[in-house]
C-alpha cells in the first residue's frame, strides 16, 4: 500500500512537470503560427504539427479542434495537398480515439483532395496513410501492396525520406505480426538507416525501438543467440535514453513507457534472477508507470500493474497483488481501445489471488470474467489468424509471379551476357600482345626484388640468432616456476578429489533417504484414494437401497391398497346375498381401477420422467418445480440457452441431482424460498440450487454428509464435473455444480 502511494505522488509530481514541457513545444509552436509575415503554407503545416503535439499532450479534442482551423486556413488554397495532409493526420487520430467511421471518412476527403494536387510527395503521404488505415484493420496484403506503391511514388520525391521510414517501421510491424524475421530485419535495418540519415529525433527513437524489438524476437526464435539479446538490450537502452534526455522536443512522449516496459519485461523473461536484475526490472517499471500514466498510454501502465502484482502474489502478498490487479482493470478500462490480453490476465490474477485468500466468491466471479475476456480474445485472435493465413496465401502467389517474370528477365540477361562474351573475345587477342610487354618489364623489377630481399634476410638472420639465446635463458627461468607449479596442482588435485568422494557419498545417502520418502507417501495416497473409493461406492449403494425402499413403500401403501380394494368388491359378486348390484361394484371397482393406474404412472413418473426422455432435461426440471409448486412447495425454475445436446444417461444424472438437492432443502434445511437455475455456455452447462434455509458450516461438511450429500457428490464425480457449496449457519445454502455436455468434450 506505501509503495502504490509513493508511486502516486511521483506521478502526480511528473504529471506537473510532463505537463510544463509539452506546453513549452506548443507556445512555441503557437508563436510561429502568430508570425504575420509567415507564408500561409508554413502556418498550415506548423497548424498541423501542433495539433499533433496537444493531441498527443493535452487532450484529444483540443488536438483535434486545432486540426480543424488548420483545415480552414487551407480553404483559400487552390493546391488540395495541405488538406490532404491535414485530412490524413486526423485520420490516424480518429482512429486512435476508436471512432473509425470518422477515420475512414477523412481517409476519404484526404484522396478527394490530393486529386486536386500535382505533389508526388503527399500523394505518397496520403498512399502510406491509408496503408497505415489497412494495417489496423488486420488487412495486411492490402496494406502492404499500398505501401509498397506508395515507396515506389516516393523513391522519386527528393523530400522523400521522411515518409519512406514511416512505411519501413509499418512494414516492420506487419511481418512482426507475421513472426517473418527475415522481412522484419530488413525493414527495421532500413528504417534505423533512413532514421539516422533524417536525423529527426522520434524516428530515431521508434526505429531503435523497432530494432530492439527484432533481435529480442530473434533471440527467442534461438536462446543460442545471447548477441541478439545484448543487441536487443542496447537499441532499447539508446531508445530510451534518447526519449528521456530529449523530452522538450517528443511530438509523442509515448516512446518513453514504450521503451522502458520493452527493457523491464527483457530483464524479467530472460535475465538470471538476481538482486541487480530484480532493481532493473523495478527501475524501468517504474519509469513505464509514470511515463504511461503521463501519456495515457493505458495499456503500458495497465501491463505494469499485472506484473507488479505478479510479483507481489510470488512474495505471498496477495492483498498488494489485489490492489495492483484492480488497479490494472480501471487502466484497461479507460482506453476506448483496450488490450484484451492485459484484462484477461488482471481477472485470471485477481481469481487465484482471492482463491489464496479463501474467498471462493470473489474468485468464482473474476475466473468467470476471465473466461469471457479471454473467449473474446481468443475469438478475435482466431478471426485475425485466418486472415493473417490468407493474407500470406495471397502474398505467396504474387511472390511466384514475380518469381516468374524474374525467371523470363535472367534468361534475356544470358542471352545478352552471350553476345557481349563473344565480343569480349576479339579484345582479348589485343589484351594479349600488351601482357606480353608488360612481363618482360616485370623481369627487369623481379631482379631488383630478389637482390633486396637477401640483404634483407642477412639481416634476419643476425636479429633471429640474438633473439634465440634471449628465449632460451628465459626457457631456463620458466622450467624452474613450472615445477613448482605443478607441485601445488598435485596438492590440490588429491583434496578435491578426496573431497568429490565424500560429496558422493553424501548425494547417495540422501537419495536413498528421498526414495523411501517417496515410497511411503505413494503408499499413503493409495490408502486415501481407496478409502475415497469406498465412500463413494458405499453412498451410492444406499442411495440405490434408498430408492428402492421408497419404491417398495408406494407400491404397498398405494398400488397394494387399490388392488386388494378392488379384490374385495369383485369378491361380493360371488356372495349369496347380493348387497350392491353388479352394475353398481363393477362401477366402482373400475374406479378403484383407475385410482390404480393413476398411482402407477406416478411413480413410474417419479423413477423415470416421461418429459425428461421425450423433450429433454431442461423441461423435466420445469415440469418437477411445476408439480412441486402446486402442492405448496416454494420452488421456482430458470433455464437458459439449453440446447438439448447432451446424452440420456448425463440428463437422468442430472435430474437425479437436482431432485435430492431439492428434497434436502425441503425435508432437512426448512427453506420458504428455493431457486434451481439450469444454464449452458458453449460445451459447459451450470446447475445452481440455493435455498435461504437454516444453512450450515461447510467446514464440518464432512462430518455433515449423509447418504443425500454423498450420493449427490458421487454424481458429479460420473459426470467428471465440479461442486462447490457455499453455506454458513442462518444464511441458506447455495450449491453450484458445472460439468460438460458430454464426455468426450470434457
Amino acid at each position: 500500500m506505501r509503495l502504490l502511494n509513493r508511486i502516486i505522488y511521483t506521478l502526480a509530481f511528473l504529471a506537473i512537470t510532463a505537463s510544463a514541457r509539452a506546453q513549452l513545444l506548443a507556445d512555441s509552436l503557437r508563436n510561429i503560427v502568430a508570425q504575420p509575415q509567415l507564408p500561409l503554407e508554413k502556418r498550415i503545416d506548423a497548424m498541423d504539427r501542433l495539433g499533433q503535439v496537444v493531441f498527443f499532450n493535452t487532450g484529444w479534442k483540443e488536438g483535434l479542434q486545432i486540426l480543424r482551423e488548420s483545415l480552414s486556413m487551407a480553404a483559400p488554397m487552390k493546391d488540395g495537398q495541405y488538406r490532404a495532409h491535414t485530412y490524413g493526420m486526423m485520420a490516424a487520430s480518429y482512429y486512435i480515439t476508436g471512432d473509425a467511421t470518422t477515420a475512414y471518412n477523412c481517409m476519404d476527403s484526404a484522396w478527394h483532395y490530393i486529386r486536386h494536387s500535382r505533389s508526388g510527395l503527399m500523394k505518397g503521404y496520403v498512399q502510406y496513410m491509408k496503408g497505415w488505415l489497412q494495417s489496423r484493420e488486420h488487412q495486411e496484403t492490402a496494406a502492404i501492396h499500398t505501401l509498397q506503391e506508395a515507396l515506389d511514388i516516393l523513391e522519386k520525391e527528393p523530400d522523400g525520406l521522411k515518409y519512406r521510414q514511416a512505411i519501413y517501421s509499418e512494414l516492420g510491424g506487419i511481418y512482426f505480426r507475421w513472426y517473418d524475421l527475415l522481412n522484419v530485419e530488413k525493414y527495421t535495418r532500413l528504417s534505423l538507416e533512413a532514421a539516422n540519415r533524417l536525423g529527426i529525433l522520434d524516428k530515431l527513437i521508434s526505429a531503435n525501438q523497432e530494432r530492439g524489438s527484432y533481435f529480442i524476437n530473434l533471440y527467442r526464435s534461438d536462446n543460442s543467440q545471447h548477441k541478439a539479446l545484448d543487441s536487443a538490450l542496447f537499441y532499447m537502452r539508446y531508445s530510451l535514453q534518447l526519449a528521456r534526455a530529449n523530452r522538450v522536443r517528443l511530438v509523442a512522449p509515448s516512446d518513453i513507457p514504450f521503451s522502458a516496459i520493452g527493457i523491464a519485461n527483457i530483464f524479467l523473461e530472460h535475465m538470471p534472477a538476481t538482486a541487480a536484475n530484480k532493481d532493473s526490472i523495478d527501475y524501468y517499471n517504474k519509469i513505464a508507470l509514470e511515463e504511461g500514466r503521463l501519456t495515457k498510454q493505458f495499456a503500458v501502465e495497465a501491463g505494469v500493474y499485472n506484473t507488479l502484482a505478479n510479483m507481489a502474489y510470488g512474495r505471498g502478498d496477495y492483498n498488494e497483488a489485489i490492489e495492483y490487479l484492480y488497479s490494472a482493470i480501471a487502466t484497461s478500462m479507460k482506453d476506448p481501445l483496450y488490450d484484451k490480453y492485459n484484462l484477461s490476465q488482471s481477472y485470471f490474477g485477481l481469481a487465484e489471488a482471492f482463491e489464496q485468500k479463501k474467498d471462493t466468491a470473489m474468485a468464482f466471479f473474476n475466473y468467470k470474467q476471465y473466461m469471457a475476456t479471454y473467449q473474446e480474445l481468443f475469438d478475435v485472435e482466431k478471426m485475425n489468424k485466418a486472415k493473417d493465413l490468407e493474407a500470406k496465401y495471397e502474398m505467396a502467389r504474387k511472390e511466384k509471379a514475380l518469381l516468374e517474370i524474374r525467371l523470363l528477365a535472367e534468361l534475356r540477361n544470358r542471352e545478352l551476357i552471350k553476345a557481349r562474351y563473344l565480343s569480349g573475345q576479339k579484345d582479348q587477342a589485343l589484351l594479349a600482345a600488351k601482357y606480353a610487354a608488360i612481363v618482360k618489364d616485370n623481369a627487369l623489377l623481379d631482379a631488383k626484388y630478389e637482390a633486396e630481399i637477401q640483404q634483407k634476410a642477412l639481416t634476419s638472420a643476425n636479429f633471429k640468432t640474438a633473439k634465440r639465446e634471449q628465449e632460451l635463458k628465459s626457457m631456463g627461468e620458466r622450467f624452474s616456476y613450472n615445477r613448482k607449479l605443478n607441485r601445488i596442482y598435485s596438492a590440490l588435485t588429491i583434496a578435491l578429489f578426496l573431497a568429490a568422494a565424500f560429496l558422493f557419498y553424501a548425494f547417495k545417502q540422501r537419495s536413498k533417504a528421498l526414495r523411501q520418502k517417496q515410497l511411503l507417501h505413494e503408499l499413503e495416497l493409495d490408502k486415501i484414494n481407496q478409502a475415497h473409493r469406498m465412500s463413494v461406492l458405499s453412498a451410492m449403494l444406499e442411495g440405490q437401497e434408498t430408492e428402492r425402499t421408497r419404491l417398495a413403500r408406494d407400491l404397498h401403501d398405494g398400488l397394494g391398497g387399490l388392488l386388494s380394494g378392488v379384490k374385495i368388491e369383485l369378491s361380493a359378486l360371488q356372495a349369496p346375498i347380493k348387497v350392491s348390484s353388479p352394475d353398481t361394484i363393477v362401477h366402482k371397482t373400475m374406479g378403484h381401477l383407475d385410482n390404480a393406474v393413476d398411482e402407477l404412472r406416478r411413480i413410474a413418473k417419479s423413477m423415470m420422467p416421461e418429459v425428461l426422455l421425450t423433450y429433454g432435461l431442461g423441461e423435466a426440471i420445469k415440469e418437477y418445480c411445476n408439480g412441486l409448486r402446486k402442492s405448496g412447495v416454494p420452488v421456482s425454475c430458470q433455464v437458459y440457452n439449453y440446447k438439448n445436446d447432451m446424452s440420456p444417461g448425463r440428463q437422468v444424472t442430472l435430474y437425479r441431482i437436482v431432485q435430492e438437492l431439492v428434497n434436502n432443502a425441503i425435508k432437512h434445511a426448512g427453506a420458504t424460498e428455493i431457486l434451481v437455475q439450469l444454464q449452458q455456455r458453449g460445451q459447459r452447462i451450470f446447475l445452481v440450487v440455493e435455498d435461504d434455509g437454516k444453512g450450515f458450516d461447510t467446514t464440518q461438511m464432512q462430518a455433515l454428509k449423509g447418504a443425500g450429500l454423498a450420493n449427490i457428490q458421487s454424481r458429479v464425480e460420473m459426470l467428471h464435473g465440479t461442486l462447490e457449496v457455499t453455506s454458513a449457519p442462518g444464511t441458506g445454502a447455495a450449491f453450484n455444480m458445472e460439468c460438460s455436455v458430454n464426455q468426450d468434450s470434457i
